[in-house]
């Protein structure tokens, strides 16, 4: 039996290493989405923060200056978190322009890969048959038979 070639494995192995290539930017991307999460998470918790020390500032003896200074902090942060929502709206973008990106490169390589075992299958079952008909060829030679075409 002839082994099998399949003249497009160098193809193959390309787009493999593409696929891997897209994953590594999608983990990076999803990577990046989390930790800019992880960002706009603190930038709340610190304009909370801020809220929560006005509210236990006005309780007691609060100061024009002192609400001066707690007013800048909490628009400072509010300017913090939109920036950071605007990153992580980015980091959205990002992260889904790679999945695209990958989901991609995964189709066209699992349709060569089923490309290339169909072709497998077939040249097998081609080469079965091939075996089969020599066989009975060396049979009816032997025994004077008439040879099958």
């Amino acid at each position: 039996m002839r082994a099998f070639h399949f003249r497009l494995q160098t193809l193959l192995n390309l787009r493999e290493m593409a696929r891997e290539e897209s994953l590594s930017t999608y983990a990076n991307a999803i990577r990046q989405r989390e930790l800019n999460e992880e960002r706009l998470t603190d930038c709340k918790s610190r304009l909370d923060e801020l809220r929560e020390a006005v509210a236990a500032c006005r309780k007691e003896h609060f100061t024009g200056a002192e609400q001066a200074n707690f007013q800048q902090a909490v628009n400072l942060a509010k300017e913090r978190m939109m920036r950071q929502r605007n990153k992580l709206k980015r980091a959205k973008g990002v992260e889904e322009k790679a999945r695209t990106s990958y989901l991609k490169a995964d189709g066209e390589e699992k349709s060569l890969s089923n490309l290339k075992e169909r072709r497998q299958e077939d040249h097998f079952q081609f080469e079965l048959k091939k075996e089969e008909r020599e066989l009975e060829d060396v049979i009816a030679a032997r025994y004077g038979l008439k040879p099958t075409t």
